[in-house]
């Protein structure tokens, strides 16, 4: 949503840490604006909610591949260097599926009151008392993973560093403290709660049979919150598992996994000083861009400028990206938006079922590709087609938002947009082909995007 709708609504107090721990441990909602009722208040807390993890989500997938493998730099590089970066991308890779689990179970919660669906997200440059801090894909360093404990912790986190750690992150969003991503999630729990406010005909129980995602079929098991919700208790156990998740149970079962919050935690703990007090003892990161850009003229300002991505093959690469992304995007609105089961009577994937499997395509390829894929190559490729001083030696996923999320009304039109989109990822490789690129990856997004446009131009050709 746009800054000025959102923060139309949310003249609120500051719901910061509290400085009194007491205090803190009191949970903290938002006051409902005076003109929403309080079913549209819902809607716009959980259209929040799937924008915050969307942004999250993209922030640490970048985090994570900014990581190196191998050649790191530095007068002091540990021995065990790679697997402990190895290490850490596992980590917050994982984190990031567990919000992209959260963001299907808050489309699960819209249908649930019969919100519209939305997976927007905020975009860089953007500001709201809900979102945790604005929007920036860079390289992983102690202030980015300040930056994420800060939105994931608990009200009362009750760790010594935690004053330091909160005080770095406010220092990198220009004095703006970072919102707890868990005070959304209580006042969206205080609302579904309550039959007064989220009454008993604001829900639609019957959405779960074809209209939500269900475990079973978006792989929701484990550490993947995916709750399909047919009444208000599965709503408010959904909405503080996700909470949970994200800052820890405040009475946590004998071996519970960490919440996100602890991971982040431990991470910045042993992540070495790369931006203050001197040379760095060695670097774990490639240089890669901060909210890299695909444009093709020169930006006026000079630091977005600096993180423009201008060698042709790499940026061919990111537009590449950027597609995949709209892409997954595409892929998930219409399979949320589309009825019916996943498999039909034969054991044959329906459309609904195609649609599934090409966004986990979309994410994590076969084996080589998918978005994963193409993002760790534009951290090995250049930035610059010629570097100045003080650029960014690589190139980086750009997670660009198209210029529209909406898809269309009819389902031939739909299906035309999967196919303009198979045109525009083949134009791209077949451009990437005639620069002389060659190698399993490409030649996997080949064969993903042939076997799709098979099923596209079938339905197509039955519509």
């Amino acid at each position: 949503m746009t800054r000025a709708r959102a923060t139309r609504l949310l003249h609120i107090p500051d719901l910061d840490v509290a400085p009194d721990a007491a205090e803190a441990r009191t949970a903290a909602t938002i006051p409902k604006p005076p003109e929403l009722t309080w079913w549209d208040w819902a809607v716009f807390l959980l259209h929040t909610a799937a924008e915050v993890e969307h942004a999250l989500m993209v922030q640490y997938l970048y985090g994570a591949y900014s990581l190196a493998d191998a050649d790191f730099a530095g007068h002091a590089v540990p021995p065990d260097a790679a697997p402990r970066t190895a290490a850490w991308r596992n980590t917050i890779t994982a984190i990031a599926r567990e919000e992209m689990a959260h963001l299907l179970t808050e489309q699960n919660l819209l249908r649930f009151i019969g919100g519209p669906l939305n997976l927007e997200r905020e975009d860089f440059p953007f500001r709201s008392l809900l979102y945790p801090f604005p929007l920036t894909l860079e390289p992983m360093s102690r202030t980015s993973l300040a930056k994420y404990v800060a939105a994931e912790m608990p009200a009362d986190p009750g760790e010594e560093d935690i004053a330091e750690i909160v005080d770095r992150a406010t220092g990198a969003t220009g004095g703006m403290r970072p919102n707890r991503v868990g005070v959304l999630f209580d006042t969206l729990v205080d609302v579904f709660s309550d039959p007064a406010k989220l009454t008993d005909a604001d829900l639609h129980p019957d959405s779960a049979a074809d209209r939500q995602a269900r475990p079973e079929d978006w792989f929701g098991f484990g550490r993947l919150i995916v709750r399909a919700v047919t009444t208000r208790a599965e709503a408010v156990a959904a909405l503080r598992a996700i909470g949970e998740q994200g800052e820890g149970s405040a009475l946590p079962s004998p071996g519970e996994p960490p919440a996100h919050f602890h991971q982040f935690l431990e991470i910045y703990r042993s992540f070495p000083e790369t931006e203050y007090g001197g040379t760095p003892t060695w670097l774990p990161t490639r240089p890669v861009p901060t909210d890299p850009t695909t444009g093709p003229q020169p930006d006026g300002d000079p630091t977005a400028e600096r993180n423009r991505i201008t060698h042709p093959v790499t940026r061919t690469w990111a537009q590449l990206f950027d597609v995949r992304y709209r892409m997954l995007l595409v892929d998930l609105a219409h399979a949320l938006s589309r009825p019916g089961p996943l498999v039909d009577d034969a054991g044959e994937p329906t459309p609904r079922g195609h649609l599934r499997d090409w966004a986990f395509l979309q994410m994590r390829g076969e084996e080589l590709s998918g978005m994963r894929g193409v993002a760790r190559l534009l951290t090995t490729r250049p930035a610059k087609a010629d570097p100045a001083p003080g650029d960014p030696a690589c190139g980086g996923a750009p997670f660009e938002m198209p210029y529209t999320l909406a898809i269309p009304d009819d389902e031939h039109s739909r299906w035309r947009l999967h196919l303009s989109l198979l045109d525009s990822s083949a134009r791209l490789t077949a451009d990437l082909a005639a620069a002389g690129e060659t190698g399993d990856l490409l030649d996997e997004l080949t064969r993903i995007d042939t076997a799709a446009r098979t099923e596209v131009e079938k339905l197509l050709a039955a519509e």
